[in-house]
């Protein structure tokens, strides 16, 4: 007598356990932020010891760890082949979690915007509390059947055309330098209105293409370019609203390298401001990680053999990292000096 391998699937402590690791990371990121800015003023007041520097280290790479534990996971569940309902809820929020550094930023202005009614720490533990339960609650004994729809080959080719143009008159410029000759050519009255309706068309066509992706199983690729993609929905939301509605309409300041940074007090000795932190530097390393993505795809495309295809990727995202890390440093205050 044979088992018939259509038989449910038995429940797992550790497969749920998995399933909740995003989640979990996401609901106590603010906690390593807090932790770090606790220990460097410490160190500020006189109170400097080998250990608050430590402190101080390993709460920063939590910090980053996070979003990395989130893409880690998105991967792994985005390759089941026939998930579960809990299974795939897991994988839409594992890849939202990717985004939590960009959401809490977004999530504070939010609510400073709002007067302060509620703390934005508290609406926080609230929401990925509730993403847990929206896991641990789902079926996890039989697979559910796929909804995946296929994606628009003409939307996937307009993606990419708008990113090219809001690379060509507006990302460069805006990574490498905040000057005022610089930003007078992205905010020319004829410029700033069509790169605003291209980012939201970007945001809009993004979030198209993560609803489909995340539907249907991904190899690690694909998950990575829909993870990249989710923090550059929020990210990008989130910083038109810092921008146009905090900066210059709530507060009516010049939204330049002061406003940037954090200045006057910087942003590692900020309470708040620490959050700008993870939150700019993942930006950047995921804008030029996302591009390689596409660029891949386009490799592909014209074939392109997938191991050089691949490389280029991989390669680009690198490179991307360098840039973030370089751009991060000089944010932080640090500076080259040529004798």
């Amino acid at each position: 007598m044979t088992i018939s391998a259509t038989l449910p699937r038995p429940r797992s402590i550790g497969n749920r356990l998995g399933m909740i690791i995003a989640p979990a990371a996401a609901l106590v990121y603010p906690l390593t932020l807090k932790s770090f800015n606790d220990a460097v003023t410490s160190v500020e007041v006189g109170h400097s010891s080998y250990l608050s520097i430590l402190a101080a280290v390993i709460s920063l790479m939590l910090s980053f760890a996070v979003p990395a534990a989130a893409l880690v996971m998105s991967q792994r569940l985005g390759a089941i082949e026939n998930p579960t309902l809990a299974q795939l809820r897991a994988r839409r929020i594992a890849t939202l979690s990717v985004a939590a550094p960009t959401i809490l930023v977004f999530l504070g202005v939010l609510v400073f915007m709002a007067g302060n009614p509620v703390p934005d720490v508290a609406l926080w533990t609230l929401f990925w509390i509730g993403a847990l339960m929206f896991v641990l609650l789902a079926d996890n004994e039989r697979p559910v059947p796929s909804d995946a729809k296929p994606v628009w080959p003409a939307i996937r080719v307009a993606h990419g055309f708008s990113a090219l143009a809001i690379v060509t008159i507006f990302l460069g410029l805006h990574l490498t330098n905040h000057m005022k000759s610089v930003r007078a050519v992205y905010r020319a009255k004829l410029i700033e209105p069509v790169l605003v309706l291209l980012l939201f068309f970007q945001v809009g066509t993004g979030l198209y293409f993560a609803m489909r992706y995340m539907a249907k199983p991904m190899d690690a690729f694909r998950a990575f370019q829909v993870a990249s993609g989710m923090y550059l929905v929020f990210y990008v939301v989130g910083h038109m609203d810092s921008v146009f509605i905090l900066g210059r309409t709530f507060l009516g300041i010049e939204t330049g390298w002061d406003f940037a940074t954090g200045a006057p007090v910087g942003l590692i000795r900020g309470a708040r401001n620490i959050r700008l932190l993870p939150h700019y530097g993942l930006g950047v390393f995921f804008v030029l990680a996302h591009l390689s993505s596409g660029l891949r795809l386009v490799l592909l495309g014209h074939g392109v053999s997938k191991p050089i295809a691949d490389r280029v990727m991989i390669g680009g995202a690198i490179v991307g990292a360098l840039i973030a890390t370089a751009i991060m440093l000089g944010m932080c205050g640090m500076r080259v000096q040529f004798v």
